[in-house]
């Protein structure tokens, strides 16, 4: 199911979120790229929801203040710019029909002067560009702890920096992880390795993502306190 724009007030102000509904338990609340987004069981109602927001509003306030000050892109100033692996990455853009490109100085692409449309086609070639990059670190990390997969994506995701399915050995990450710096990154790819062999977040799933990656609390509360 798609999800769905709804606004509540907070002392005069509208806040807007995006929920979507799904099979499951409980109502989580999280904020990506300065936006909140919910997912909910089925038939939850607005009020439920609005309860959950109300009550962490503060630390959902710290979270987009942190993601205005560590802001990963921005096409509006004099010399657009992306972050990839934590580096500034120029961008630029150009009223000419052409595939986008990376050299030595940058990324060149067209200008679609549509800031989600540009987004969207910048996130697009970097999930087919670092897409090996992603195979290959996984294949390396997998090496080192003994799981196997067997297909790997990379696409952008609102609600998860990863995603895998054990039974089909096949993991997912989401494109915008290209942010972060690669020690980051490595914390979510052993994340979702250690799912093959453990499908659940027991006591044995932590201890088998510590006993590869001893800081990984480090690492995840670096990564939570982006936006996740």
């Amino acid at each position: 199911m798609a999800e769905v724009k709804k606004t509540l007030t907070s002392n005069g102000n509208k806040i807007n979120y995006y929920i979507r509904y799904g099979n499951q338990k409980n109502i989580i609340v999280r904020v990506r790229e300065g936006l909140i987004f919910v997912s909910a069981p089925h038939n939850s109602p607005d009020w439920e929801i609005e309860k959950l927001i109300y009550k962490n509003l503060s630390k959902i306030i710290k979270v987009q203040t942190n993601y205005e000050v560590r802001s990963k892109h921005d096409f509006y100033g004099t010399q657009p710019w992306v972050k990839i692996f934590d580096n500034f990455v120029n961008v630029t853009l150009i009223d000419q029909n052409i595939h986008a490109k990376q050299t030595s100085e940058g990324i060149v692409m067209k200008d679609y002067h549509d800031h989600e449309l540009q987004l969207n086609k910048l996130y697009s070639f970097l999930a087919n560009s670092y897409k090996n990059w992603f195979i290959n670190r996984s294949s390396q990390w997998a090496v080192n702890m003994n799981v196997h997969f067997k297909n790997l994506n990379v696409r952008v995701m609102n609600l998860k920096w990863g995603v895998c399915y054990p039974i089909q050995e096949k993991i997912i990450f989401n494109t915008k992880l290209l942010h972060f710096r690669s020690e980051i990154i490595d914390y979510v790819i052993v994340h979702e390795l250690a799912h093959l062999r453990h499908h659940n977040h027991s006591k044995d799933f932590w201890r088998f993502v510590e006993q590869h990656l001893p800081n990984y609390r480090e690492l995840q509360n670096e990564l939570n306190g982006a936006g996740l």
